[in-house]
């Protein structure tokens, strides 16, 4: 059957539009899930540097992280400096600890509260502890693909579930689309308006697997500063005792 002249260029153009949509192998949830488990595994140890940099001053801590995925739970302890040697955070379920070893006291730490500074870096409570999930807190789209920092990558945008408790009104995730690993990370406010920044960065080989061994979260409403993460040693997979994840770990002396 002929196709009338003046519809011909319809069907043209709307082949032309379907055979140049981009044909994705994986769901914006299979790869948010992919990358979470390639860098979190089931369970990790970490060995971690924070070093804070401002335009005038640098600090830098060091911390040991236990963590299991998808259960909340995590438990990090400061080694140095000396001064804040011995503060230590502890995550079960929805609930978190913060011990204060000059004060001798526990504080809890309020779901209000998970927005605010860590230890005055750029990284908040909850980018520490975990406390929400990137794959079970939020649905996933994937919204095309990009280069960032040479490499292509997946952008999946993240809209927070409406029974989750979330401190970002959206994600943008960019993810590899070799092996899904996270290349940035851009978090927006309820107002949609960007106000962070996650560069992964140094993919090395680690443990068992290749992953970015270096995190630098810029807030843009502070230009001249930084915070930089980096891992120093990690274990994947390991078991882990329940005991690391207690009151009684958490209030040691």
């Amino acid at each position: 059957m002929k196709l009338p002249n003046l519809i011909k260029p319809f069907f043209i153009t709307l082949l032309a539009l379907i055979s140049a949509a981009p044909a994705f192998a994986l769901t914006g949830t299979e790869i948010i899930e992919r990358s979470d488990r390639a860098v979190q595994g089931r369970t990790q140890i970490a060995e971690i540097e924070i070093t804070i940099q401002t335009r005038r001053w640098t600090r830098t801590l060091s911390m040991k992280s236990f963590g299991i995925r998808g259960e909340k739970k995590s438990f990090s302890e400061i080694l140095s400096p000396k001064k804040d040697a011995g503060n230590r955070f502890l995550l079960v379920g929805d609930n978190m600890w913060h011990y204060v070893p000059n004060l001798q006291q526990t504080i809890k730490i309020s779901p209000s509260m998970m927005l605010q500074s860590w230890m005055g870096s750029d990284f908040t409570n909850d980018d520490i502890v975990k406390e929400s999930s990137i794959v079970n807190d939020y649905a996933h789209e994937i919204a095309g693909r990009e280069t960032v920092d040479g490499h292509e990558c997946y952008r999946v945008e993240l809209i927070p579930k409406p029974e989750a408790v979330v401190v970002w009104g959206k994600i943008v995730y960019y993810a590899r689309i070799s092996d899904c690993l996270p290349v940035r990370e851009d978090f927006y406010s309820e107002r949609n308006e960007l106000k962070k920044q996650l560069f992964c960065e140094k993919f090395r080989h680690m443990d068992d697997r290749v992953i970015p061994t270096v995190y630098r979260m810029q807030t843009l409403s502070t230009p001249d500063r930084y915070t930089m993460m980096e891992i120093r040693s990690v274990q994947f997979d390991r078991t882990i005792p329940e005991s690391v994840f207690s009151f009684q770990n958490l209030k040691r002396r």
